[in-house]
């Protein structure tokens, strides 16, 4: 009996302190609305990539209904950033037409000097930008705590996969070829 008085009152004190007219404001966290935001990246060619955060995905000026985009946000000093190079040479040799990457230096001090070296020594075949505006796209649109972190998009900007760390060749075109099919 005891039991049932203690549940019935356990009861009752939900029951009146979920029914009050007033709203826990800290329950609810404010959803901020979407801003469009443009970024113009600087190659080591003194080209522009001009890019733009949409709700679905990026716009890439250049590229839009042309190629799918893979944005891989690197560092020079990241042992699986290097490693990964001779596998996204292979992938932008073979996908050319269709497929462009665009390698954003991240937190890290190199010159444009120092990185057309580092372009030259791995052989790379893809663009490399660097630069302030690198930073602030990498934090404002991704938020990226660590490197590399990937993202590939469809020829018309949708956010396809987002790869971290390490990922193998295979992976990755196994989602290229989902995206190259993707605005079909």
């Amino acid at each position: 009996m005891k039991n049932y008085i203690f549940t019935f009152l356990i009861g009752l004190t939900f029951l009146f302190t979920g029914c009050g007219d007033e709203v826990d404001s800290s329950a609810f966290v404010e959803k901020k609305p979407f801003e469009e935001k443009t970024y113009k990246l600087t190659t080591l060619e003194n080209e522009t990539i001009e890019v733009t955060s949409k709700e679905f995905g990026m716009e890439f000026k250049d590229f839009k209904d042309k190629k799918v985009v893979f944005v891989n946000i690197f560092a020079t000093w990241c042992p699986p950033c290097i490693k990964e190079i001779p596998d996204l040479k292979e992938l932008q040799e073979k996908y050319n037409d269709d497929f462009q990457i665009i390698a954003v230096l991240f937190k890290d001090d190199k010159t444009k000097e120092q990185m057309k070296e580092f372009k030259e020594q791995y052989g790379i075949n893809y663009t490399i930008t660097y630069g302030d505006e690198n930073l602030r796209l990498a934090s404002e649109v991704y938020d990226i705590q660590k490197v590399p972190e990937m993202f590939m998009y469809t020829k018309s900007g949708v956010l396809v996969q987002k790869f971290v760390g390490e990922t193998k060749a295979d992976v990755i075109e196994a989602y290229l070829k989902q995206a190259l099919n993707y605005d079909k």
